[in-house]
């Protein structure tokens, strides 16, 4: 039985030799599939590894549910046209099996599946991919494109799946956007598919790549070469933006067609930070000052030039980007100043879930700081790297989770310690640790599921305790 009314079925091309369609996830990402597929009148089948998938969409009642199983079984793939994996699940569980059982069949993941539905829209799309900073540059990306009048969706991993904004579309609930600007994780790289039917990327950035996911690939090169799928899908006329301090850049860069335009960012030659006053050069002609972005760090001030490449590319004004820039705040958690309290200023990084991550945030830091830290160490991060940095610009470190005793044997001798039990013992040890014109900086290094259950719960908590300290001066 098919999942939709068939007279309230969208008509969507690219969906019309799809017949059976299985869904393997039932996330955010996985339901955003679904429900294009059930809107189309695909016969639709349903995998979870959960035995109950609570808050399921009415439009996916009729949807045949695998739920509670290791695996789907292997009447789940039968007479499939259709496989549509979520970001969580890696492709490898299934190839195997795809391949024997339906190797006619076509695979993809939610964004792919997306992309290939929006192809005959000819819309300019900007795809972002890095292991820290690929969500502000995406929305300071969106922004000056939205600035200079192009409309932009601005989604994928962050925020709402394309998918989502597909079906909205074509149910009139939703205009079409003037452009796409496309966060997109490694996992989501992993089933882009790049061919004919696919539109084509006007920019892809690749902005940097450390140490993350390691349970999930073979290796970190093998992580980078992930990454850089995002340059498959470039031609004649589009722009591939690389770090050009990043050691994986060389091969990175070989991902990109000869065709295409490349530039390397942070390098000898613009796009680059002036010496000095940090000013960001994008040509030799062309200088925007560094006081016209309001985030700290110099990080934030690369991230700029991505999204000034990127923007300058599709044609936005020098002017709109600007505006863009100065009305453009950090996202939440992410190095966000979100309190001040006897002169001592709180930060909320608890996106900084590796340490590359919070070594760029703490570069072009201004204020001496105490760090809060620990959590889930991800495999393959070393922590040592933090050490030199704390001991020449740190008041002190307090460390939580899973991972604070390797934290503290980190730390000590260089940098006092202390080891807090919960969120708010460690912003109380934290603040008796700084003095007026110090930080607070929750920047953990790690993931959050050992204590909470995302990054975003942990800064919220985070924010309670600070709260729980007393009125603050500022707020």
């Amino acid at each position: 039985m098919s999942a939709s009314d068939s007279s309230t079925q969208l008509r969507l091309p690219a969906l019309a030799r799809v017949r059976r369609a299985l869904v393997v996830g039932c996330g955010q990402s996985g339901v955003a599939a679904a429900e294009l597929l059930a809107a189309a009148g695909v016969e639709l089948r349903l995998y979870d590894r959960r035995a109950e998938v609570h808050g399921l969409p009415a439009r996916l009642d009729g949807a045949e549910l695998y739920f509670g199983e290791a695996l789907p079984p292997d009447a789940a793939f039968a007479d499939l046209d259709l496989l549509v994996l979520s970001p969580g699940v890696p492709p490898r569980l299934f190839r195997e099996r795809y391949r024997r059982l339906v190797p006619e069949a076509e695979l993809h993941g939610e964004l792919s599946l997306a992309l290939t539905m929006v192809a005959d829209w000819n819309l300019p799309t900007v795809l972002v991919t890095g292991t820290n900073g690929k969500s502000t540059v995406t929305a300071l990306t969106g922004a000056m494109l939205a600035a200079g009048g192009l409309s932009p969706f601005v989604g994928g991993n962050l925020g709402i799946p394309l998918c989502e904004l597909v079906l909205a579309v074509a149910e009139g609930r939703r205009e079409r956007p003037g452009a796409l600007v496309l966060e997109c994780s490694s996992y989501q790289l992993e089933t882009l598919r790049v061919y004919p039917e696919a539109p084509r990327t006007s920019v892809a950035m690749l902005l940097n790549v450390s140490p993350d996911h390691l349970d999930r690939y073979d290796s970190i090169g093998h992580y980078a070469q992930t990454k850089a799928r995002i340059f498959a899908g470039l031609d004649a006329s589009s722009l591939a933006l690389l770090a050009a301090n990043d050691p994986f850049t060389p091969t990175s860069s070989q991902a990109v067609p000869p065709v295409a335009d490349s530039k390397l960012v942070d390098g000898p030659e613009p796009p680059r930070l002036t010496e000095g006053s940090q000013d960001l050069e994008l040509r030799p002609d062309e200088r925007y000052a560094r006081s016209q972005l309001p985030l700290a760090g110099r990080h934030n001030a690369i991230n700029a030039l991505f999204a000034l490449a990127g923007a300058r590319h599709l044609g936005v004004s020098r002017e709109h980007c600007e505006a863009a820039m100065a009305g453009f705040h950090a996202l939440p958690h992410r190095m966000n100043p979100i309190a001040e309290r006897g002169g001592v200023v709180f930060y909320d990084d608890s996106k900084a879930t590796n340490v590359a991550s919070v070594l760029a945030g703490l570069d072009g830091f201004e204020r001496p700081f105490v760090l809060i830290c620990g959590g889930r160490a991800k495999q393959g991060d070393d922590l040592r790297a933090l050490r030199e940095v704390l001991g020449r610009r740190a008041k002190g470190l307090v460390a939580i989770g899973e991972s604070a005793e390797q934290f503290l044997a980190m730390a000590r001798g260089a940098v006092p310690c202390q080891q807090a039990v919960d969120m708010h013992a460690a912003v109380r040890a934290a603040a008796s640790m700084a003095s007026p014109g110090d930080a607070v900086l929750l920047s953990p290094a790690c993931a959050s599921w050992d204590m909470y259950r995302s990054f975003a719960h942990r800064g919220e908590v985070f924010a309670e305790a600070v709260r729980a300290l007393g009125s603050p001066d500022t707020d």
